[in-house]
């Protein structure tokens, strides 16, 4: 069985959108290396001021990485919209996908999504539209023109 958590919370990082994008990619490249070598997977976006990630793996894999991500101090709030064992990976070639939303897009659909409200009172519905979201971008993402795959 794999084990998937999905969460979301508040950044801490600080600095200009730059600054915060930068901060981002660097957590984006720790991540991608521990959770290639714990044989995790993955999605995580960070936008307005929140991140959100879903993460699968074994749970002898999965605890010890999420036990280091609750004790980040880059983030605060931490609210767990699902925690599920499941039958397959949504994530199953993406050591960590990166989703953002680039300034001035309001038509991505992670602009519409309501980190807040996720944040306040999430539950089920809210990761799985989170999930969905990260899919599909991911998916989009990851299609080039010669239709070979590309990992993220």
């Amino acid at each position: 069985m794999i084990t998937r958590i999905v969460y979301v919370s508040r950044s801490r990082l600080n600095g200009s959108p730059q600054d915060q994008e930068r901060q981002t990619r660097r957590i984006l490249a720790s991540a991608r290396t521990n959770n290639r070598r714990a044989h995790l997977t993955g999605a995580l976006t960070f936008n307005e001021g929140f991140f959100a990630q879903a993460l699968e793996g074994s749970v002898n894999d999965l605890a010890p990485i999420f036990e280091r991500i609750r004790g980040d101090s880059r983030h605060s709030n931490m609210k767990i919209l699902e925690h599920v064992q499941v039958e397959q990976r949504l994530f199953p070639t993406w050591s960590m996908a990166y989703v953002n939303t680039p300034t001035g897009q309001e038509r991505h659909p992670l602009a519409h999504f309501a980190f807040e409200s996720a944040l306040t009172d999430g539950t089920a519905p809210e990761a799985e539209q989170l999930l969905r979201i990260l899919r599909l971008n991911i998916m989009a993402l990851s299609q080039p023109a010669d239709g070979g795959a590309v990992q993220l």
